[in-house]
């Protein structure tokens, strides 16, 4: 045995398992002969339960005698469930000598060797009679359970095997290779092998930490009773992360990270591969799918440096990629020197997605600090701004590289911006003057900032060129310093081939394998050309916007010969048919630039509307629709027109604040005048008013000899102008301005409150106070008197709740109470409200500050009622007495006396709770369900279908009927088969306030859009 033991040791690699697999009957050290035996009992009675272990007509299950080879087979396959397979073995062919077909055990071990379980001995017997061996038992378990063995020889690579496996865990002491095995010790592998017991873990909740950390809360039962989840009882391969959108693409789980995790109250923080931010994973646990789901969270971008490279660029380094398209919209950036705004010509990203270069229109100028401002339009949690300078650019450009794209075309490649570059004197070629035009990003913003292109009068021969550039300098005025280049012009004699043939209703655009020279001919079966050009290898034919002009819909036959650089011809005929653009454009961004100019953004050229049609509306933050005076396309700093740019006039300004802009049926530049959908943006007027004063309070201490004085503006102010005492002077009865003696100006912590102390004669003798200087955070400065009459006493400014707003539930869990008086937010307390439904309380879990709408935000425990009722009982808030929250002079609300309970109004907006599809008789129906009853009853089935889009396999469909008859759903059918097609129903509301769907109390679905779920 205690070789045994020594072999344990040198296996311990094997038995790792062993301490996440759950024991059985597990026992320490000091267990005893009577713990064994109950070991033995415990298994023992399991597997009599199963009817795997017989005892003597007595009752005695026999536990300290020995088991035979067929005994110990006989149980397995009981075990294993295979009790029935055995009957079909009676009249089998007798595969051992000394098992004939009348030993009891005959069907067993034919069927045992069949299964693999058994295979006897070289001398062709099974010795069904000899009592088994610790060894033997091992193989066969092992392959019972399917199992391979480990490496190594017999015995040792089945003992590893089984031990690896857990099979003697509680008994590993007592067995040993060669030893005969007992009926107990039988009865505790077989429990382990086959009955073990084990932990249920069931997720009940996933939720992302980082972008390569997850928390996974789990339930733990054990015999259907609640448990306690250890660390080991689960490891990272139970869990596995599959993207929802392809189930085949999955993130790596890495290890459980212990220290973080609470595996006592059933928290798991699992550490992962990088995953894709914006993504949804499911989560599964032992190949099953746990029906939870999350969004993979970004890695937070944040700045890590910015530079003024030269006099035309800035380069700004992330610390991660940048998507694309937020990288290049140049409205996520400002530039700024002193108060100039420098405009941003373009935006350029990098190979590797970290780094933007901004190339200006507007140059720098040495010893310039630059203020750069990077907005949230990146993906930043915050708008960042840095300075940076004084700029110094002391360093010459250089020509990085010469292109030969054709014969007659080069392209020259600057390591920053160059100017002077149009003249083409300013270039010689082989000692010749041949440049016929030259141009850069200034003339075409597709080009890169730091490129220049020459046309040539001429084709230059093949083989090694040279360039010399004169004249053209940096923004510094720094020529550049290798001015002469050579370049080299490659011999192509490959055939021209036609690579690709599109056509639309208007235009026809070949693609050959290389650089076309010119049209030799053309011609078309039908149809009207207007025009040709040739770029690169790219040929056009193209006309107007004439849906007739070009190219009939049903297709043309074109015949066009071209000649490449080499002087090489070729002639192709080919029948096209148009692609018809059905696309609609969208909205992309909408810009407020100021107080009478809106400017919308599409996701393609659209056409001009009339002011009439109405197709725009601008509603102010009032709620008010504004007048349009006209609508024109946008223009670059060129003058050129941007076609996907709608700029719209209003002939009157927009007071600061929420702007919201309604877009419907505006048509694209295409023939088939595609118009877009309806669409509501909402985008920001910036403020450019200066801060006025809300209210004026104040209070005497009379023990100081001071006066404090609260005064509240209706802004966030800046810190240091609102706590400069020289902002502040007041008149005396002879309207002579006064500095104040001896006083002091602090900022409260709401940002919005100046508490300011005076001397008590000074304060006596204010017959107005007057603010010169004080500023918001944009700069907006205010100069204004107050009268000292307008002031408020102390004792009549007590927080309370609004009698005339009360309060409202915004969400099922959200309440929100409006408040008199000055809060400070920074000792707001949830406790101090009461809210309750009837005689019963609801929980509040915390408390937020409103301070635009001057309320305090009730996050509830419990959910109430889309109805603002729960159980039936109207929901109330009242505040308690003697509050922890204090106002901005750190007094109690409602000092000595609870303030009696008001109501609170239904805000909450009905939403789609979901979208069940069914398929019955031919006909699909689609069940649109509302979270609570609403006005659906009262709208026609058409106005219903003009809002609710149902599509099916991504397909706008038409509904055969709508039933409206129930208050909280709508049943669209649909006579066709689509079953188990991608479902997806879009709530659009009507422009008309009247055909809205809205609840009881007029609140209105939000648009939406939810995908069906089939039944």
């Amino acid at each position: 045995m205690r070789k045994f033991k020594r072999l344990i040791a040198i296996l311990t690699v094997f038995l790792f398992a062993l301490s996440i697999i759950a024991p059985a009957f597990a026992q320490d050290e000091a267990t005893t002969e009577e713990t064994t035996g109950s070991v033995y009992d415990q298994a023992a009675k399991i597997l009599q339960d199963k009817g795997i272990l017989k005892g003597n007509e007595q009752g005695d299950l026999m536990l300290d005698k020995s088991l035979t080879r067929a005994e110990i087979l006989a149980m397995i396959i009981r075990a294993t469930g295979q009790e029935d397979v055995v009957n079909d073995y009676v009249y089998a062919e007798q595969s051992f000598s000394d098992v004939p077909q009348d030993h009891w055990a005959f069907a067993y071990v034919e069927a045992g060797k069949d299964l693999g379980i058994v295979n006897g001995y070289p001398d062709g017997t099974f010795k069904p009679d000899k009592p088994v061996k610790f060894e033997e038992l091992c193989k066969m378990l092992v392959a019972a359970k399917g199992e391979s063995p480990a490496a190594g020889k017999w015995p040792l690579n089945y003992v590893r095997k089984a031990l690896e496996l857990g099979f003697f865990n509680g008994i590993e002491d007592e067995v040993g290779i060669g030893d005969i095995v007992i009926r107990g010790q039988a009865a505790v592998a077989f429990a382990n092998a086959f009955f073990p017991p084990e932990k249920t873990v069931v997720v009940k909740d996933v939720k992302p930490l980082a972008n390569d950390t997850i928390q996974v809360a789990v339930d733990v039962y054990l015999n259907n009773e609640p448990a306690t989840l250890e660390e080991g009882d689960v490891i990272p391969l139970d869990f596995e992360i599959k993207d929802a959108s392809d189930e085949t693409k999955t993130v790596a789980v890495t290890q459980i990270d212990t220290e973080k995790s609470d595996f006592g109250a059933g928290k798991i923080v699992l550490k992962t591969a990088a995953q894709t931010e914006g993504a949804t994973y499911k989560v599964y646990f032992k190949g099953q799918d746990t029906g939870k789901s999350y969004v993979a969270v970004p890695v937070e971008l944040k700045v890590v440096k910015v530079e003024a490279v030269n006099l035309k660029q800035v380069l700004i380094t992330f610390n991660r990629t940048v998507v694309e398209t937020y990288a290049k919209d140049t409205n996520n950036y400002e530039v700024k020197v002193g108060d100039t705004t420098k405009t941003i010509g373009a935006a350029k990203l990098s190979e590797d997605k970290t780094k933007v270069t901004l190339s200006l229109k507007d140059n720098l100028s040495n010893n310039d600090k630059v203020k750069v401002t990077l907005k949230t339009g990146l993906g930043l949690k915050e708008a960042y701004t840095t300075e940076v300078g004084p700029v110094v650019d002391t360093t010459a450009p250089t020509l990085t590289k010469v292109t030969a794209e054709t014969p007659q075309k080069l392209i020259l490649e600057f390591n920053e911006p160059v100017t002077n570059y149009l003249t083409a004197s300013n270039y010689t070629i082989n000692g010749m003057y041949l440049v016929k035009e030259a141009k850069g990003f200034a003339e075409d913003s597709s080009i890169d900032p730091n490129v220049v292109i020459l046309n040539l009068y001429i084709p230059l021969s093949v083989g090694s060129n040279t360039i010399t550039v004169n004249g053209v300098t940096d923004v510094a005025g720094y020529g550049v310093i290798n001015k002469t280049v050579s370049f080299t012009v490659q011999e192509d004699k490959s055939p021209i081939e036609l690579k690709n043939v599109n056509a639309t209703l208007t235009q026809i655009k070949f693609e050959f394998n290389k650089a076309i020279q010119n049209i030799v001919s053309y011609s078309l079966s039908n149809g009207s050309v207007t025009g040709t050009s040739v770029d690169g290898n790219v040929v056009t034919i193209n006309a107007g916007d004439d849906i007739t002009t070009c190219i009939p819909i049903a297709g043309a036959k074109v015949t066009i010969e071209v000649k490449d650089y080499a002087g090489q011809t070729a002639k192709f005929e080919k029948y096209v048919v148009p692609t018809i653009d059905t696309e609609r454009p969208v909205v992309k961004k909408v810009e407020v630039t100021d107080a009478t100019t809106v400017k919308i953004t599409f996701s393609e050229d659209v056409r001009v509307p009339n002011v009439g049609d109405n197709k725009i509306k601008i509603i102010d933050k009032d709620g008010n629709q504004r007048v349009i005076q006209a609508i024109t396309y946008d223009t670059d700093s060129s003058n050129n027109q941007i076609k996907s740019v709608l700029k719209v006039v209003l002939a009157s300004s927009l007071p600061a604040g929420s702007v919201k802009v309604e877009v419907a049926g505006i048509e694209d530049n295409t023939p088939l005048k595609n118009a877009s959908l309806p669409q509501v943006i909402t985008a920001t007027l910036a403020d450019t008013t200066p801060p006025a004063v809300s209210s004026v309070i104040y209070r005497d201490d009379t023990s100081n000899d001071k006066t404090e004085i609260y005064i509240t503006f209706d802004k966030t102010l800046n810190a240091s102008t609102a706590n400069a005492v020289s902002n502040y002077k007041y008149l005396n009865a002879s309207y002579l301005i006064k500095d104040f003696s001896d006083a002091s100006a602090v900022l409260q912590a709401n940002g919005k409150t100046v508490k300011l102390v005076v001397k008590d004669s000074d304060f006596a003798e204010m017959t107005y106070l007057q603010i010169i200087g004080v500023a918001d955070n944009n700069g907006n400065k205010l100069t204004t008197a107050v009268a000292k009459s307008t002031f408020i006493n102390s004792d009549a400014a007590v927080v309370t709740i609004d009698a005339t707003k009360g309060a409202k539930a915004t969400s099922k869990t959200q309440v929100k109470v409006y408040l008199t008086g000055l809060i400070n937010e920074y000792t707001l307390y949830a406790g101090d409200f009461e809210v309750k439904a009837g005689s019963s309380t609801i929980g509040v879990l915390y408390a937020t500050w409103d301070a635009g709408e001057k309320a305090v935000v009730l996050n509830l425990a419990s959910e109430i009622g889309a109805d603002a009722k729960k159980d039936g009982n109207s929901v109330t808030v009242g505040l308690k007495a003697n509050s922890i929250t204090k106002d901005l002079l750190g007094r109690s609300l409602n000092a000595g006396n609870a303030f009696g309970a008001v109501s609170v109004v239904d805000a909450i907006a009905p939403t789609i709770s979901a979208v069940d599809v069914t398929f019955s008789n031919n006909v699909t129906t689609v069940v649109v369900k509302l979270s609570e009853n609403t006005n659906v009853t009262n709208l026609s089935p058409d106005v219903i279908k003009a809002q609710f889009k149902v599509y099916i396999g991504g397909t706008l469909t038409s509904p055969a009927s709508v039933d409206n008859t129930n208050a909280a759903q709508i049943v669209f059918t649909f006579n066709s088969d689509e079953r188990y097609k991608a479902v997806k129903v879009d709530y659009i509301p009507d422009y008309n306030a009247g055909n809205r769907v809205k609840d009881g109390a007029g609140n209105e679905l939000a648009q939406t859009s939810v995908n069906g779920a089939w039944k």
